[in-house]
């Protein structure tokens, strides 16, 4: 049986308190996907991905709206390095990134 995990995100400069992530292990262990992550920031940013790695990336394929994939590239460590979302190329952070420092953190990934 596969549990849900739930944490917090550090403070960014567009969203000061309240960012949190929910995790939903994949309960098919054949299956190329981690499970479903949800990122929340606000109550107009709520966004569910499903999650897997692949060649040294964590990916985050939205659930919803548009197919977007983003990709974390992790160092050999596997500490997260970049990612290749908007945010990112703007601010050298993003959610994603923050996400996947968390859930490294926790044992996740």
């Amino acid at each position: 049986m596969c549990l849900p995990v739930a944490g917090s995100l550090p403070a960014s400069k567009t969203h000061a308190k309240g960012r949190r992530w929910a995790f939903l292990p994949s309960a098919d262990a054949t299956s190329p996907s981690l499970g479903t992550l949800t990122i929340v920031q606000s109550k107009r940013d709520t966004v569910s991905y499903g999650i897997a790695r692949e060649d040294g990336q964590v990916l985050f394929a939205k659930v919803t709206g548009t197919a977007e994939v983003y990709g974390v590239t992790c160092d050999r460590a596997g500490r997260p390095v970049k990612c290749n979302c908007k945010g990112y190329s703007f601010k050298a952070t993003c959610k994603h990134v923050d996400t996947v420092e968390e859930l490294k953190a926790d044992g996740i990934l």
